[in-house]
């Protein structure tokens, strides 16, 4: 009974400790990649400002998740345009874009399971010798859920992966014109 009792005890204190440590660890995340394309702005913007044209180059389509269901609203490009979708592999969110350069490029609103999480992100575009430099960014804030700000942590794990290889098909299909 008197090692239950402890190991009781010791159980107790670790997730105390954890949560605590939690309160401590940063509640923003951000996320940032990039890759140079050999080409102008005008050439890349049409692919980040119309939102149908991103199943042809992120990592995001139905190819990856066959029970994805995508549907579009909004105005065909530009701000206002959103891009929704479900599925069991992925849930349900919506991407909405809230500004639209084309000399600089897109800035958009994240929303995962109803507004439950939401982030905001961007793609610029900023020139670089004889190509532009595009940069793909998201950030969220976590709050005070302790829970959420270790998953904090990962964000760029879980992200980046899918940036990279969203910037890489985006490099491709533009250089391929």
């Amino acid at each position: 009974m008197r090692i239950l009792k402890r190991l009781l005890l010791a159980v107790v204190t670790l997730i105390v400790l954890l949560a605590v440590i939690g309160f401590f660890l940063p509640s923003k995340y951000h996320v940032e990649r990039n890759v140079t394309v050999n080409a102008k702005p005008e050439a890349i913007f049409p692919y980040l400002n119309n939102l149908k044209s991103w199943p042809d180059w992120t990592a995001w389509t139905t190819k990856r998740y066959p029970d994805m269901k995508t549907n579009f609203s909004g105005p065909e490009a530009g701000v206002g345009a959103t891009y929704n979708w479900e599925g069991q592999s992925v849930g349900t969110g919506s991407l909405k874009l809230t500004k639209s350069d084309p000399n600089t490029g897109i800035e958009y609103d994240l929303d995962f399971d109803n507004g439950k999480y939401l982030s905001k992100g961007s793609i610029k575009m900023q020139p670089s010798g004889n190509g532009v430099n595009v940069i793909w960014s998201n950030e969220g804030d976590l709050g005070m859920n302790p829970i959420n700000r270790y998953f904090g942590l990962m964000m760029d794990r879980f992200m980046a992966p899918d940036f990279e290889e969203g910037l890489k098909n985006l490099k491709q299909k533009v250089e391929s014109r």
